[in-house]
């Protein structure tokens, strides 16, 4: 079977791709690979902030916000304890702040001529940026992921460890060397690196990575524990098969190396002799308790390495996450603010909207407000 039947029988469509942001230049390094990306797949490249529902005052900033921002004039907001402060005046000043700070980026990335979206969203940035990918076709969230401590990241999570937890669509973690030039790194990885794990975990991967090594014109590279083939032969040899015959119909050049370590530093070895290389793999995610003890192997790995990792959900986790995810969203929706929901009378002949159409109506109100400020300070 050539290539071309195959791209037609199991075509990869990137359609979007998400970069969440917090306003560092450490995420701002996730935009480089979201380019390259958007430039091959021919993506649009969304630009995701997240807004607590409160932003905090800072201590050094307080009294100016406050002359900004409460009901007492300028003069007599210095007297903190005279003063009183309108919270959503203080979220519509994070607003304003979020959506500069988004066009700026969106400026400086014009020139490259790919389609640019900004998304300005409140709320938990894990779940709203997994529902958002799950809601846009063939979308892939492309992220700067500085691992923390083993133990910190169960008392405080980091968005990274949240998204492995929720998302439903690939993930691209970035973990380059903070110390290096992004004008110094090479983004288009000399091949791709594939561990070679159970039928399932290559089912879910390996569209991926061919489709990488297609657009960049690269082979792929197998690596498989010795540890775990003999754990069981019989899965690893099915999962040997299908994954060879997977790759000749896909035309793309590809070796296989066993090792005899676990994955995680087999994949290390991998690193080691080629550091832009890309690991793509297929992964359970694991969540919750089992966490814990048994973490996701995408997630140790991307603990041990500087180059890209690209975690690809496998398709039996994903129907849980999805209905846990519009749990979630119903549960958000219903808390939420009086005055940040849309109107919420309806004729009685008419439907009620969906919990889908009221998040899509929020962001649209959010959006208006945004342009309407925009105007007046025109």
């Amino acid at each position: 079977m050539t290539s071309s039947t195959h791209n037609e029988r199991d075509p990869v469509r990137v359609s979007s791709l998400f970069v969440p942001l917090d306003g560092s230049e450490w995420h701002e390094r996730a935009i480089h690979y979201g380019v390259l990306l958007s430039k091959w797949f021919g993506s649009t490249l969304d630009l995701f902030f997240s807004l607590a529902d409160v932003p905090p005052l800072t201590r050094h900033g307080e009294w100016r916000q406050r002359a900004h921002l409460s009901i007492e004039t300028g003069e007599n907001s210095r007297h903190l304890d005279q003063s009183f402060v309108n919270n959503s005046a203080i979220h519509e000043f994070g607003k304003i702040l979020a959506n500069d700070y988004l066009n700026e980026l969106s400026r400086r990335i014009d020139h490259l001529g790919i389609d640019i979206a900004t998304d300005l969203s409140a709320g938990s940035p894990a779940h709203i940026l997994s529902y958002k990918a799950q809601q846009s076709e063939n979308s892939m969230i492309v992220m700067y992921a500085r691992p923390q401590h083993r133990f910190r990241r169960y008392v405080r999570k980091k968005m990274a460890e949240e998204l492995l937890e929720v998302s439903t669509v690939p993930i691209l973690m970035i973990n380059d060397d903070p110390d290096v030039d992004m004008g110094d790194i090479q983004l288009t990885p000399p091949f791709v690196v594939v561990p070679l794990r159970v039928k399932s975990a290559m089912e879910a991967c390996l569209p991926y990575a061919v489709a990488i090594a297609q657009k960049a014109g690269v082979d792929i590279r197998l690596f498989e524990s010795n540890l775990d083939y003999r754990r069981n032969r019989e899965l690893f040899d099915e999962s040997r098969e299908y994954t060879m015959k997977y790759l000749d119909e896909s035309d793309i050049d590809y070796s296989i190396r066993s090792i005899n370590l676990g994955t995680s530093d087999t994949l290390a070895v991998a690193h080691r002799h080629s550091p832009f290389s890309w690991i793509v793999m297929g992964s359970r995610m694991r969540r919750g308790f089992t966490r814990r003890f048994l973490p996701a192997v995408a997630d140790n790995i991307r603990r041990e390495v500087t180059c890209p990792v690209l975690a690809v959900p496998q398709a039996d986790i994903i129907p849980n996450r999805q209905k846990r995810l519009d749990r979630w969203l119903k549960d958000w929706l219903a808390h939420q603010d009086g005055e940040m929901l849309p109107e919420s009378r309806f004729p009685s002949s008419a439907r009620p909207p969906s919990f889908s159409e009221r998040f899509s109506s929020l962001n649209a109100r959010t959006t208006s407000k945004q342009d309407e400020h925009q105007d007046t300070a025109g």
